[in-house]
């Protein structure tokens, strides 16, 4: 009982950072800009900011999802991603297809993947560049190159957090960070 109040206590700050009013707020103004400049953009980035939602609220009972689902999901958020930032985040996915039926706990990479853009400068100069692989111990990893923002936003490391607490309570396997020439 203990165990399951926890998962769900992790799984309502997950979905809590997710439905963040910065995050909408985001969404809403790159919207708001795209309206009378390029309306077909504008369409697309709607309909991927409404996945991204049915996502988050479809799994947020949810345990595990598949690897599959998950990048699925962090596509769709990419794109938003891409817009927002003007094509200066990179996003590459390297997973043999023998892993995608694997489980993961539902918005761990998307979780990775904003802390990539919060804690970088992104722009022209400095673009993002965030891989999602397999090493060869067929662990997952996400890194992400560094461009440190001069006017960085105090972390609290919720997120990572988060996701290492999910992982001890759900499994045996512990969650890596490693800060070095990336992150």
């Amino acid at each position: 009982l203990k165990n399951d109040r926890n998962q769900l206590k992790l799984q309502y700050e997950a979905l809590k950072s997710q439905l963040s009013p910065h995050y909408l707020f985001n969404s809403l103004n790159t919207i708001s800009s795209l309206v009378y400049k390029d309306a077909n953009q504008a369409e697309n980035f709607i309909r991927n900011l409404a996945q991204t939602y049915e996502y988050v609220l479809g799994k947020n009972n949810a345990i595990f999802v598949t690897l599959q689902e998950e990048l699925d999901f962090v596509k769709s958020y990419n794109y938003l991603l891409q817009v927002r930032f003007e094509n200066n985040v990179h996003l590459s996915i390297d997973i043999p297809e023998v892993f995608l039926e694997s489980s993961i706990p539902p918005l761990t990479l998307q979780m990775l993947v904003e802390n990539a853009v919060k804690h970088n400068d992104v722009s022209d100069k400095n673009p993002v560049y965030i891989t999602v692989k397999m090493n060869k111990d067929s662990a997952l990893v996400v890194e992400n190159t560094k461009n440190i923002a001069e006017n960085k936003k105090v972390s609290f490391a919720i997120g990572l957090s988060n996701i290492k607490k999910r992982y001890k309570l759900l499994s045996n396997k512990t969650v890596t960070v490693i800060d070095g020439e990336k992150f």
